[in-house]
């Protein structure tokens, strides 16, 4: 089976809370980059960097499903459009962010401004839950 990412969280506490309620529900789970993010505080939300909790592809339903009713999320709309066609990433302008996060890289400063948004695929909308 394949393993995927479920949710990824900015902090240790978050992430661990979150894994032992997967785990209590009998759903396996582990963690990765949990010690980068711990120490490069500045990178999360940066290219997917974050504590990402991990489980079997067989338990995405049920465990997705489990967060959710947990977190009381509901189903991510646009506020522009009101349609479910939402990706999280780097959002429209990426080239841009791209280009900064590779600057970043070679001059070794850290740039934290650079998050991950929510946008819409349809009307082509930046938001933040």
């Amino acid at each position: 089976m394949a393993t995927i990412r479920l949710t990824t969280c900015d902090n240790a506490v978050e992430a661990n809370m979150i894994k032992n309620l997967l785990t209590n529900e009998g759903i396996t789970c582990f963690l990765t980059n949990e010690n980068f993010t711990s120490l490069m505080p500045n990178y999360t939300g940066m290219m997917g960097a974050g504590i990402q909790i991990m489980i079997d592809e067989k338990d995405a339903e049920k465990a997705s499903g489990f967060l959710a009713s947990r977190t009381g999320e509901a189903e991510l709309t646009c506020p522009n459009c009101n349609s479910t066609n939402v990706t999280f990433g780097l959002g429209l302008n990426q080239f841009k962010k791209i280009f900064f996060i590779l600057l970043s890289a070679l001059t070794f400063t850290p740039l934290s401004n650079l998050k991950n948004t929510f946008y819409c695929r349809d009307c082509k909308t930046e938001f933040k839950r």
